[in-house]
């Protein structure tokens, strides 16, 4: 640990705090997703299933009070028919909202013992169909009786039956409720397992915060000493030191402790004491040199005036060289530039002269798409006519059904209730008949607005193929344009090819001169800008030495 850098016990000590808080949140993040996830079970399944138990055992209910509804007429009466066949129909739906109700909680899913429970709560179910279906047909029979001596016979079967149906009525009333308080337990279960997980949650989460506090702790303490240690004191005493040695007091103290060989305070003395000693040296040595840079500093004065003189002649010549030298340059280069443009505009007329080339045939080729598009736009307008006709006949077919319809609806009317059927269906025929109408009325309007768009696609069609042949036109004339530039470029292209040639010759001549005064010129520069970089380096070290001076005088040194 004592190898370890400042920044790596930061790093590593706020690292563990941080990897604790995580540690925290995970945890207390899991136990929420599990108590989530039985939450759901709940919600989605327990709760799902005694809802629909409830349900199943409420249309049970229905039907055995249907079933006890058909003892309170036991004589023939016209009230006593028209409750029978209401509690038939009732009687009906009663029986599929249990078949729907049984194929919903098939779908849910159950333990083994649960689906133990429910097979046995299905056979008494089936059970209690089997013994219901004659009441049924009996309670049917009842409704369509008209003797009363039938009636009798038919209320005295229902009550024989009614009462041996009991016994089926209540065993699955009672498999409804165990299965029902089977789902109940499993709820409390859940409920039960989602408060475990909560507490151990929680439980949890205190010890991770416990111990991130006491690693906390401990990091702190040990950070602050490892610190202090190896900065060999209070902070405040080493700003101390800090600030003399910046304002020049070598002679400050250093409090160390005993021992102490190691730390940044320790380091700061010994620092001192060897720049104290340096000091001493750079003072004596200061003076020297500050006397020897006096001596050169004349002697380089005197051959600086010397070398100044023969540079400025020989700076006139090279002068003049260069002007000369570089007006034939700009010459050849102009003349260049402009051979090379007038290559580059050879090309580009050529690219051009192509383009406008398949310009050309590309416009061709859009005119002829453009006629081939206008004929097809024609077949549609002509299409869509026939079809306007076809609509025309399906449209009268419409009518004659509808007045078809209209005069068997009549005739079932003249019937009474022997045609009522038949009304019906005439009225459902006429009604057909008159949305078949509307329909066709809806397409003609349709094709009559594509008619009239085709009109107008194949008009514009025409105006497109007319201008793209002006188009050509222009593109063609726009061709024979540019091969007369073409021939005119190539002419000024040969003439500045010969400029340029003559130009170059003429400047390789000028650049030999210029080179052999650059020479000259370039050695004498040298020889003055040795004396003058002499002369200032002189000066500039007698200017150091008075600085050194200066600056060692600033340091107490005792």
């Amino acid at each position: 640990m004592q190898n370890l850098s400042l920044r790596t016990m930061l790093t590593g000590g706020f690292a563990a705090i941080a990897l604790t808080l995580l540690l925290v949140g995970f945890m207390s993040i899991n136990s929420a997703m599990e108590m989530k996830s039985d939450v759901e079970e709940l919600g989605h399944e327990r709760i799902d299933a005694i809802d629909l138990l409830g349900q199943i055992n409420n249309e049970r209910l229905n039907i055995r009070a249907q079933s006890l509804l058909i003892t309170l007429y036991p004589e023939l009466s016209a009230s006593a028919t028209n409750s029978h066949r209401n509690t038939y129909q009732e009687r009906l739906g009663s029986w599929q909202r249990l078949d729907q109700l049984l194929a919903r909680y098939d779908a849910i899913p159950r333990t083994d013992t649960g689906e133990g429970m429910y097979q046995r709560l299905r056979d008494s179910i089936n059970t209690w169909r089997k013994q219901a279906a004659p009441l049924d047909q009996l309670i049917e029979d009842l409704g369509q009786a008209q003797a009363s001596d039938r009636y009798d016979q038919l209320f005295s079967e229902y009550k024989s039956k009614f009462q041996g149906i009991r016994v089926s009525s209540e065993t699955m009333e009672s498999q409804l409720l165990q299965l029902i308080e089977r789902n109940k337990q499993l709820t409390g279960d859940v409920v039960s397992d989602a408060t475990v997980e909560a507490t151990e949650s929680v439980r949890n989460t205190v010890i991770a915060v416990v111990l991130g506090f006491i690693l906390a702790i401990t990091a702190g303490v040990y950070i602050t000493r490892t610190v202090l240690g190896q900065l060999g004191g209070e902070p405040v005493d080493v700003k101390g030191v800090v600030n003399a040695i910046a304002e020049g007091d070598l002679t400050t103290h250093i409090p160390l402790r005993e021992g102490d060989s190691d730390s940044l305070l320790a380091n700061f003395a010994s620092m001192v004491e060897t720049m104290r000693s340096m000091m001493k040296q750079i003072a004596d040595a200061s003076v020297q040199v500050s006397a020897a840079a006096e001596e050169l500093s004349a002697s380089s004065t005197q051959t600086n005036t010397q070398v100044k003189l023969q540079q400025s002649e020989i700076t006139q010549v090279a002068t003049a060289m260069n002007q000369m030298a570089a007006t034939v340059m700009d010459v050849a280069r102009n003349a260049s530039s402009a051979a090379d443009a007038a290559q580059v505009a050879n090309n580009e007329t050529g690219s051009g002269r192509k383009i406008v080339n398949e310009v050309i045939e590309t416009i061709h080729h859009l005119a002829a798409d453009i006629e081939k598009s206008s004929n097809n736009v024609m077949s549609l307008v002509q299409d869509s006519q026939e079809i306007g006709t076809v609509l025309d006949v399906i449209q009268d077919i419409a009518e004659q059904t509808n007045l078809l319809a209209l005069n068997a609806a009549i005739e079932a009317a003249r019937a009474g209730d022997h045609g009522r059927g038949f009304s019906v269906v005439a009225d459902e025929v006429r009604s057909l008949a008159s949305r078949t109408q509307a329909s066709t009325e809806d397409i003609q309007n349709r094709i009559n607005k594509v008619q009239s768009s085709s009109t107008s696609t194949a008009s514009q069609m025409e105006h497109g193929r007319s201008s793209s042949l002006r188009t050509v036109e222009q593109a063609t004339q726009a061709g024979e344009a540019l091969s007369v530039i073409d021939s005119s470029v190539a002419a000024i292209n040969d003439m500045n090819s010969q400029i340029a040639a003559a130009a170059e010759e003429q400047s390789s001549v000028a650049e030999e001169i210029n080179r052999n005064i650059t020479t000259i010129s370039q050695a004498v520069d040298e020889t003055a800008s040795a004396t003058t970089q002499v002369t200032a380096a002189s000066q500039e070290l007698a200017r150091l030495s008075s600085i050194l001076q200066d600056s060692v005088q600033r340091f107490k040194l005792s």
